[in-house]
């Protein structure tokens, strides 16, 4: 019977440790530009570039969870956080890969952060904010409920928030980035190709136009800011039903098109054209400015 008793004392006491947090430190080779796919239902992932041929994975891995899965070929990673329910377990992931790999990440609750990678990134979580930094050439990321900041020097972005600002430093290229309830700001160099489309949330934009660029922009409710170069050679196509429109870039003033509305209309050519910009609202202040 005292035996018994032991037992049973025993199986108590080591019961809540295998179910506690478990330290991680695992490796493996890989590519120099291979593919590093990541699942981590809730907690945090964060990645890093460096210069070795290999991946590294510490942190901790959240109670409840049953194992880490790290495993592919040099070509392609797989790291995944295993639970029998995923929901509620949270765990912490510091990933360190070659930097040239090329990201892909899923996730439901976690925060996740890139940096320092050259490779595509590609990033979605339900509930949680992305960062991404580095010099990554092509970048996708989206949330339902948390903001996105992606700063570096990407060619082609897509960004995507329903309730959360999107944040966008240095890009050039294409972009196409939206948000529901949320800033919108997009800064950067010479863009052949940008949509931008807000809900409730205003619309920032800085940057410079190719010789055929197409530039859109749309709200519902919002001021929307255009500072563009003093010398932009575009044709500007302009309607806000209840704002106003401020043109810094021209003598042009915006027409009211009926007589019992509040629409403006505002349509003209800057320098020799090309490039075309769009611009639609329903209420809040449209703004183009020149740059400094």
């Amino acid at each position: 019977m005292r035996l018994r008793k032991t037992l049973v004392l025993a199986a108590v006491l080591v019961a809540p440790a295998l179910h506690a947090q478990q330290k991680l430190d695992e490796k493996r080779t890989a590519a120099p530009d291979g593919v590093v796919a990541i699942e981590n239902n809730a907690g945090s992932i964060h990645v890093i570039g460096w210069d070795r041929a290999e991946i590294t994975v510490t942190g901790t891995l959240g109670r409840n969870a049953e194992a880490l899965d790290f495993s592919g070929t040099q070509r392609r990673t797989s790291i995944s956080v295993d639970a029998r329910n995923p929901h509620g377990v949270r765990s912490d992931l510091e990933i360190h890969v070659p930097a040239g790999s090329r990201i892909e990440i899923d996730s439901f609750g976690a925060e996740i952060s890139v940096t320092d990678v050259s490779g595509s990134v590609h990033a979605d979580t339900v509930n949680g904010s992305i960062r991404i930094a580095g010099a990554s050439k092509e970048v996708q990321a989206s949330s339902v409920n948390g903001s996105l900041e992606i700063s570096g020097t990407p060619q082609r972005v897509a960004a995507e928030s329903v309730n959360g600002a999107v944040t966008v430093r240095g890009a050039s290229g294409e972009i196409t980035a939206s948000t529901v309830n949320g800033l919108l700001s997009v800064a950067g160099a010479t863009f052949s190709l940008a949509s931008l489309e807000t809900v409730s949330g205003g619309v920032h934009f800085e940057g410079d136009l190719a010789a055929k660029a197409s530039l859109s922009v749309n709200s519902v409710s919002g001021d929307v800011e255009l500072i563009l170069p003093p010398k932009v050679s575009a044709e500007f196509s302009i309607t806000t039903f209840s704002g106003d429109i401020v043109n810094e870039l021209s003598a042009d003033k915006p027409d009211k098109i009926r007589k019992y509305t509040s629409q403006k209309d505002l349509t003209f050519t800057a320098g020799n054209g090309g490039a075309d910009i769009s611009i639609e609202t329903l209420s809040g202040e449209i703004a183009l400015r020149k740059r400094p």
